[in-house]
């Protein structure tokens, strides 16, 4: 009897001791991209809804974030389906929220976002796509989410198009970059999300 409860022991102690390793090591292994007092520059955009969202919306959630246009024939579908895998996981946890930024505000309307969001039966309330002016989601891309290192202005010729994902933690910074097209590298971004939460 003496030995099983040893053997047990040692089992629910070293049991304990890997999650609780396992846990605060995950999270510390993660990365931080850009510099050490790096933020999200304050914004406002109108989602598919015709919501306003701004950063304070983000305060104390993890983070997915992309640019994308609904007019986009090549990357962006691929993209979209890859996220779509993730939302399919997280869609229902208030504490992570996903934006689709358009990089054309022109065409695309919160009217056109929200039948582009609605053909990927997404969760409105976790996952927001993005219109506003076209300088300050360019300023956004650039200096926010350090997703495009060309610079530019937002002026009518400016035009960024990347296939990154970005991964924010709860404080605001910087904690990955996926390509959004490849659906292992979006597994280990889902993985990455769930050491943060």
């Amino acid at each position: 009897m003496a030995k099983w409860l040893f053997v047990i022991t040692v089992l629910l102690v070293s049991g304990v001791s890997y999650y609780a390793i396992e846990k605060i090591g995950d999270e510390s292994a993660l990365p931080y991209f850009g510099e050490e007092d790096h933020g999200l520059p304050d914004f406002s955009f109108t989602d598919q809804l015709g919501k306003e969202v701004t950063r304070k919306d983000l305060e104390g959630k993890v983070v997915i974030a992309n640019y994308f246009f609904t007019s986009c024939p090549s990357i962006c579908p691929k993209m979209t389906r890859n996220l779509q895998l993730i939302h399919d996981v997280v869609r229902q946890d208030e504490n992570i929220v996903m934006l689709s930024l358009t990089v054309d505000p022109k065409r695309d309307t919160p009217e056109r976002l929200k039948k582009y969001a609605s053909t990927y039966n997404v969760n409105h309330d976790s996952w927001h796509f993005l219109t506003g002016d076209k300088k300050l989601l360019y300023r956004m891309a650039r200096k926010g989410f350090l997703i495009s290192a060309s610079d530019g202005g937002g002026d009518e010729y400016d035009f960024i198009h990347s296939e990154n994902v970005v991964l924010l933690d709860q404080e605001g910074k910087i904690r990955g970059f996926y390509v959004g097209t490849d659906a292992p590298n979006i597994s280990d971004c889902l993985q990455d999300i769930k050491k943060l939460i």
